[in-house]
């Protein structure tokens, strides 16, 4: 079976916009796209908006474009904007809300492709902030500095982690404290 070969350009919206008049090149590995273009290639999958409400819309807008391998429909489900205030209605002497709208399914075009350009890697913590600096340390920060945008990075890809080992549980599972004095605990079998 034949390898794919992915158009190499700088968006999704490069490959819809000029696949079929012979504008892009295509490649079927790194190597070959990098040789193309003479710059680094990334392959990216992405999603192309807007949305069709049927399969069959989506497939006549790109038509030409779907009969290529690289190329896909894939099909979303978005939430319509419910309510601020949910009504109340009576059903058999009960109350009960309204049910919510059902999602509606929206059909986009996927392109898998040949990005120029590297992606850049997520960002490493600045020497500010440090993996266990979490939402407590951001809050008792000076309410008049801002965060740097390299700061929410770092707090967006620092793992959660406890500010002082958990103690030691000293009661068991059949075992409950008395609300009158916390320091006596009573078995509870």
């Amino acid at each position: 079976m034949p390898a794919i070969a992915y158009p190499i350009a700088h968006n999704a919206l490069d490959v819809v916009l000029n696949w079929g008049g012979g504008g892009l090149v295509a490649a079927e590995r790194e190597r070959a796209a990098k040789e193309a273009c003479g710059k680094d290639v990334t392959f990216v999958r992405e999603t192309l908006d807007p949305g069709f409400p049927s399969e069959e819309a989506a497939r006549a807008q790109y038509e030409t474009l779907l009969s290529e391998p690289f190329a896909t429909l894939i099909c979303t489900f978005e939430r319509v904007q419910k309510p601020r205030r949910v009504e109340p209605q009576m059903r058999d002497g009960r109350r009960w809300p309204k049910p919510e709208a059902a999602p509606v399914a929206q059909w986009k075009l996927c392109v898998s492709y040949w990005k120029i350009g590297t992606v850049r890697p997520a960002p490493k913590p600045s020497s500010a902030i440090t993996p266990h600096l979490q939402a407590r340390a951001v809050r008792k920060k000076a309410l008049d500095v801002p965060l740097t945008s390299e700061e929410v990075q770092a707090l967006a890809h620092a793992p959660l982690m406890a500010y002082r080992p958990q103690k030691a549980l000293d009661m068991g599972l059949f075992e409950f404290v008395l609300p009158e004095n916390p320091d006596i605990i009573i078995a509870d079998e």
